[in-house]
């Protein structure tokens, strides 16, 4: 499960981007990650883009990854209006032989999912939803707002195709080592249950300006794994 991703509803509604200098993230930004499994080796590259539209945010992360047992070649795309609210999520997964390709409309109160990898598209599947909903990728972003505002979300329903009950709680303050210098970061703990599901992610946020998500400790079809920030 993918930052299950990751990653990681609404607390406070944001005004229009434009009017939000307190939005911790950047037009434009790009952050890089090595990913290493258990032993500590690097077997793949993730990356997260934000880019600011004329309706609010479009969001991007991609996930790289060798390993003996299977190839791993993700991406996900999220689209949000200005209060960071999801309008289309979608996902494009491949591990192994097993694929996916789903996309999510939001819409006043309901959801729309489609199977985008069958002839099926005219009938997508359809759930209500609350006014304000988030896709998995869209909560990270939205998580760093709350951050900077010295918030932790209450317990929400997130989006990867099917909902996603997600819990966070504040652990600890801590210091990560990198070659360079070490990294002040808030470790936060995640758990997330699904439909028949419940997985545990541990993520360090820095206590820059940005929040910036330095490092994410998390379970990848059954082998752990970490995503840490490149230097």
């Amino acid at each position: 499960m993918i930052l299950g991703l990751l990653l990681l509803a609404a607390m406070t509604a944001f005004a229009a981007v434009a009017q939000q200098p307190e939005l911790p993230f950047a037009n434009g930004e790009r952050l890089f990650y090595t990913i290493r499994w258990p032993s500590g080796l690097p077997v793949g590259t993730g990356e997260l883009g934000a880019r600011s539209t004329e309706s609010g945010w479009r969001f991007r992360m991609t996930l790289r990854a060798d390993h003996p047992a299977m190839t791993i070649d993700d991406a996900f795309l999220a689209n949000t209006d200005a209060e960071l609210c999801s309008t289309e999520f979608e996902k494009h997964i491949r591990h192994g032989a097993k694929r996916a390709h789903e996309q999510l409309r939001f819409l006043p109160g309901l959801l729309e999912r489609t199977n985008l990898a069958t002839d099926d598209r005219e009938r997508p599947g359809r759930l209500a939803i609350e006014r304000c909903a988030r896709d998995a990728l869209a909560f990270v972003y939205f998580l760093r707002g709350e951050l900077a505002a010295g918030r932790i979300p209450a317990p929400t329903e997130v989006f990867f195709g099917a909902g996603y009950r997600l819990r966070l709680e504040y652990s600890r303050t801590r210091r990560l080592a990198w070659q360079s210098e070490s990294q002040l970061a808030d470790e936060l703990r995640a758990e997330i249950r699904g439909p028949a599901s419940r997985h545990e992610i541990l993520a360090y946020f820095g206590r820059d300006e940005a929040r910036t998500p330095l490092l994410f400790r998390v379970e990848f079809d059954g082998t752990p794994f970490t995503m840490r920030l490149a230097e």
